[in-house]
């Protein structure tokens, strides 16, 4: 990815001569989001409002209402009964304890059945802002449903909880453990993240990606890469399309915008200002 690239836009097209490369007569384009209601994320909403009503169709990581449909109470939760108990030490989830209380305001015990990682999902909300009344990705969601566009989703979400349930206990535990013991310096991330983002910075957001799916990059990064970049590619030989995706998702040389182009596809970045 080019530093000189900082955009989090980008306009997708078929070369002509390329005979995998079929796609509508129309641009497509590929989004890089942040999960996140914080506001210092939305500021380019207009311009992508606009992609959303040049394209036919709209996608996110996977479908929102199929999310709402599907969602459950024991989604997130440890297998067998486990508990949380089970995988710390009383010291270690003594830590843990104080600091989602502190940042929470809930006691752990209250989510003693989650998975590690809903535990640092929740910790990871909670420390940032929540401005707006909807995430960045619902938000666009919802404007292309008011638009009537096509609504769709590059991944199914049992095929997202799928993946939260193959991630190593393990690693999750070592993880969290580490974001107890580092709180400061975890948090002081996620806000640097943040500010990446209002500033496109889709270099830093993928190396941040990268290093926070230490031990889990295949899972979290590469193999969804591949799944999405196939998506993506399939939606378009139908009708133009508009896909929101986590902006970590889009860098690097297992990225979906380098898959994209090795498709043969014309990946060109779209100016955010």
């Amino acid at each position: 990815m080019k530093k000189k690239n900082k955009t989090l836009l980008w306009s997708i097209e078929a070369i002509p001569s390329d005979s995998e490369a079929t796609a509508s007569s129309e641009p497509s384009y590929v989004f890089g989001t942040m999960h996140v209601r914080d506001q210092r994320a939305f500021g380019f909403l207009e311009k992508v409002y606009a992609k959303i009503d040049a394209c036919q169709s709209f996608a996110t990581e996977f479908n929102l209402e199929e999310m709402n449909r599907q969602v459950t109470a024991d989604t997130m939760d440890l297998p067998d009964g486990q508990s949380l108990h089970d995988l710390f030490s009383p010291k270690q989830y003594q830590k843990v304890d104080k600091v989602f209380q502190k940042v929470t305001g809930f006691p752990l015990d209250a989510f003693a059945h989650s998975r590690p990682f809903m535990i640092t999902s929740l910790i990871s909300e909670a420390v940032l802002s929540k401005d707006m009344p909807f995430s960045l990705d619902e938000s666009l969601w919802r404007y292309a449903k008011e638009k009537e566009k096509v609504l769709l989703g590059l991944e199914t979400y049992q095929q997202q909880i799928e993946i939260i349930k193959n991630l190593p206990i393990e690693t999750q535990v070592k993880s969290l453990v580490s974001l107890a013991r580092n709180f400061k310096k975890f948090r002081k991330q996620l806000l640097e993240m943040t500010e990446s983002y209002a500033e496109a910075d889709l270099q830093k957001l993928y190396q941040e990606a990268r290093k926070n799916a230490r031990g889990m990059r295949k899972i979290l990064l590469y193999n969804r890469n591949v799944v999405m970049a196939e998506k993506i590619r399939d939606i378009m030989q139908e009708q133009s399309l508009c896909a929101a995706i986590g902006a970590g998702h889009l860098g690097g040389k297992r990225g979906v915008l380098r898959l994209l182009k090795g498709m043969g596809y014309r990946v060109k970045p779209v100016a955010l200002d």
